[in-house]
């Protein structure tokens, strides 16, 4: 959060923020990004991961004063942004009533909320990960692909984690890897977050999901826990009777690591137009693994020779996703269809998915 004594400088009524391609002003306050209060506000703003990794937010600061938090990445958003008078609106906090122009999202999201969920299941599906299973009151509106916030005591920042099941149901699946310094993933291997415990959620949150367009081919990568929102996406897209083809490629270190088999593997069998494609990177050379090895791009090159009109949709570490996206563009794929959801550990952003 930005310097107290910044903070106490700032008052409610001298950070109004003037959105001119809204021709709307929303109340500002300096604990509060910019993005975070116009989302507030029902804005259509453009965004996705809401730490500086995806440099969608980018606007113009027309007029008035922020604080830039650190932490945007350079390979989006660096000193030549900033000199054209850009900001990244997910690290910018009002100081003065502050003026922006942006270009807007077509529609807005689901509405951001607060609500409490009642823990239903905590299973660990792999070694290093929990499949965390909940229950609201009511159905959650949100976009399959999207993301929330985790509201646990003595924890903060919050953290972030994709959902992996289809909207529409009072059903809410999340997968969190348990690493050092993880304190989601710690919580769930102590048992201090277990079935029955009371989870509260804040969202939903982010750009990342399918588009309508189902004559488009779309190319699906995922590593990890990146599984989650491409899950989602799918069990959607089949649950609404879509049909497109969709080759969908994830990356594991070993056969251990690799979660939710069979569901790919029914999906499969039931659609003609879906294949999955497990990769495994450090699986011992004498296993029983009959299936494909190196890195999941590996296999992407391999099976892709152009792929010119396709979309992708890419979800996992950021080294995965750079490599991922310089070898589709190489294949054909315009970048601007190329979309991209970026899992950091806790220890590197505010946020841990």
């Amino acid at each position: 959060m930005p310097a107290g004594s910044e903070i106490e400088a700032a008052t409610l009524e001298n950070c109004e923020i003037e959105v001119l391609d809204a021709a709307r002003t929303v109340a500002g306050r300096p604990d509060q990004s910019l993005l975070d209060a116009c989302l507030a506000a029902g804005l259509p703003m453009p965004y996705n991961c809401r730490s500086g990794e995806c440099g969608e937010c980018r606007a113009r600061l027309v007029r008035g004063r922020v604080h830039e938090l650190p932490g945007a990445d350079p390979a989006v958003f660096n000193d030549a942004h900033r000199a054209r008078g850009e900001i990244l609106a997910c690290l910018c906090y009002p100081r003065r009533p502050v003026a922006l122009s942006v270009t807007l999202r077509d529609q807005a999201d689901p509405a951001i909320a607060t609500r409490d969920a009642v823990v239903e299941r905590v299973t660990r599906v792999t070694p290093t990960i929990f499949e965390v299973v909940a229950r609201s009151e009511s159905a959650i509106d949100y976009r399959a692909g999207q993301y929330f916030e985790f509201l646990l005591p003595g924890v903060t920042p919050d953290r972030c984690f994709s959902a992996a099941s289809r909207p529409g149901t009072t059903r809410l699946e999340f997968h969190v890897r348990h690493y050092r310094g993880g304190r989601v993933g710690e919580a769930l291997a102590s048992g201090a977050l277990a079935a029955g415990d009371i989870l509260g959620l804040r969202g939903p949150f982010g750009g990342f999901h399918l588009s309508d367009d189902d004559e488009r081919p779309a190319i699906l990568i995922a590593g990890g826990t990146g599984l989650a929102p491409i899950k989602a996406m799918l069990d959607d897209a089949f649950g609404r009777g879509r049909r497109r083809k969709m080759r969908f490629f994830y990356g594991a270190r070993e056969a251990a690591e690799l979660y939710h088999e069979p569901t790919f593997a029914a999906w499969t069998r039931a659609h003609a137009d879906f294949s999955f494609t497990p990769v495994l990177s450090a699986e011992p050379p004498r296993s029983p693994w009959s299936g494909a090895r190196g890195l999941v791009t590996d296999s992407v090159a391999a099976a892709l020779s152009d792929a010119f009109g396709a979309e992708a949709y890419l979800c996992g570490p950021p080294p995965m996703i750079d490599a991922a996206a310089a070898l589709l563009t190489s294949r054909g794929i315009d970048p601007a269809d190329i979309h991209a959801d970026r899992f950091v550990p806790a220890n590197e952003r505010s946020s841990q998915r």
